[in-house]
């Protein structure tokens, strides 16, 4: 970042609270985050999103903020521009820092249409390199997780866990050496070493980075609720005591504003889906569950970065016509081509619905006719799911997929695990496999399996709470506004 010796922004000489929210530019990412903000500006608090030019004119238009207080600067468009790697992205949210002098001048330009200067920055977790802005600014920063506490614990953790004096050793190539056997960390589920090398392949240094991000900031805002991830919530609040206690600083407070999608009350499109809606394909979808039994469809989607093995779509086409179980599979760019024949016969026979893009993915989870969600448990996935009370089938691929489904499955009672993590990546699941967990979730004498649908009622219950009028995600998101400074 280019030398600055004065970062003040002046002061318009109205008293304001001016949030600058700075996302990582992953579609789930930025769709969070702005979801978050919309919540905050109809609290009182000025937005400035910052995101790519293309993103931020579509964005502007966006029905919901028009006549709100809130606005979008826009940067170098060169990082994000397709194809883009994922290291690439996490190298600039990182170092925002150095991308900052555009951004203050846009800012100072502002101030003379009476925008005033930001007050507090809250950043994503992968773009922990806006702390440095905030300490030149002298604001308080705000780390954002789009993520549940599970992910954020373990960043927490991360410090520790990661670095020489933790029980794995990282090679040169930045990776981690494989390491056998349980891993306990409080407040989290057991985890296996496989957990926690794909949980950390984007290479640990970021996920230390962020551990000790957390521990310096004002607040930690986390999309989930207390009820849903209480050990990791109690374990993350106890740290933040104990480091700032260490410190000499008040402890960081914790803000649970989750579900941000609102899932338990419906009044938000999905996460998951992306911006083309193909308003065919979405009756269709809707239309074929209207024809089907209640509680009788698998619904049947995972990210769009998933790692297949070979034969792998193979062996789930076969388990889903060899069970006879309706189902409606939407297909990424990223799979392999379905088997000769099968998406004919399961369309003819009225048993599989195939879709190419997008659906409505909350319309879909809240439909009659849907008995379980077979998922990589994504977060945005999995909290949908269970605020619609909708029993999960955990695939996980990568990323914080496995400790969220550790979670759902061992620890929530919410799920049923399908397949093994491995060091490489998820093994391949053969069709045996997939039947047999079929059964759990679609079998109603199976005793497992209502046991799981018993708990997916009752968090469902509890999400409609939260989200309800007076519920606890109002009353955190309130007390975040009142926690951010006016200008002074």
């Amino acid at each position: 970042m280019a030398s600055n010796d004065n970062f003040s922004l002046g002061d318009t000489g109205k008293k304001k609270k001016h949030a600058l929210v700075i996302p990582f530019l992953f579609h789930a990412h930025v769709a969070g985050i702005y979801r978050f903000s919309l919540e905050l500006v109809k609290r009182g608090v000025t937005i400035t999103l910052v995101v790519p030019a293309n993103d931020a004119s579509k964005m502007a238009k966006y029905e919901e903020i028009q006549g709100l207080d809130f606005h979008f600067i826009s940067f170098d468009e060169s990082v994000t521009q397709v194809p883009v790697q994922f290291h690439k992205l996490l190298d600039f949210g990182i170092s925002y820092g150095e991308h900052f002098d555009p951004i203050l001048q846009e800012l100072k330009g502002r101030e003379k249409a009476g925008i005033p200067a930001p007050t507090c920055i809250i950043y994503d977790r992968f773009c922990y390199g806006a702390v440095e802005i905030s300490k030149k600014l002298g604001i308080p920063h705000y780390m954002f997780f789009s993520c549940g506490a599970v992910l954020a614990r373990f960043h927490q953790e991360a410090p520790r866990l990661l670095t020489e004096q933790g029980p794995f050793e990282v090679k040169e190539d930045g990776s981690l050496e494989p390491v056998e056997g349980r891993i306990d960390i409080p407040g989290l589920p057991p985890l296996s070493g496989p957990d926690i090398q794909k949980t950390s392949f984007t290479a640990p240094r970021w996920k230390v980075g962020i551990g000790r991000a957390m521990a310096d900031a004002s607040g930690i805002i986390i999309n989930t609720f207390y009820e849903l991830e209480k050990p990791q919530i109690d374990e993350i609040r106890r740290q933040c005591a104990e480091q700032a206690a260490a410190s000499g600083r008040k402890s960081s407070e914790l803000f649970l504003v989750g579900p941000l999608s609102e899932a338990a009350t419906f009044k938000d499109r999905s996460f998951v889906g992306g911006a083309s809606e193909s308003d065919n394909q979405r009756a269709e979808s809707l239309q074929w569950l209207d024809s089907q039994k209640p509680q009788s469809v698998i619904y049947i989607c995972f990210g769009s970065w998933v790692e297949w093995k070979p034969n792998q779509v193979e062996e789930l086409a076969v388990a889903l016509e060899a069970s006879e179980q309706s189902f409606l599979w939407v297909l990424s760019r990223t799979q392999e081509p379905l088997p000769a024949g099968f998406e004919q016969r399961v369309t003819e026979s009225g048993k599989g619905f195939i879709a190419n893009g997008w659906v409505p993915q909350l319309q879909i989870l809240q439909h009659a006719s849907i008995n379980s969600f077979l998922s990589h448990c994504g977060w945005n996935s999995s909290l949908e799911s269970i605020s619609l009370g909708v029993p999960m089938l955990c695939w996980p691929q990568n990323m914080d997929q496995p400790m969220n489904a550790r979670y759902i499955v061992d620890s929530l009672k919410a799920g049923v695990q399908v397949g093994v993590m491995k060091f490489d990546g998820p093994a391949l699941v053969r069709r045996e496999d997939f039947v047999r967990a079929f059964k759990v979730l679609m079998d109603d004498d199976d005793e497992e399996g209502k046991a799981i649908r018993s708990k997916v009622k009752q968090l469902k219950l509890i999400a409609r709470e939260v989200v309800g009028e007076g519920g606890a995600r109002r009353r955190a998101l309130d007390e975040l506004a009142q926690t951010i400074p006016e200008n002074a």
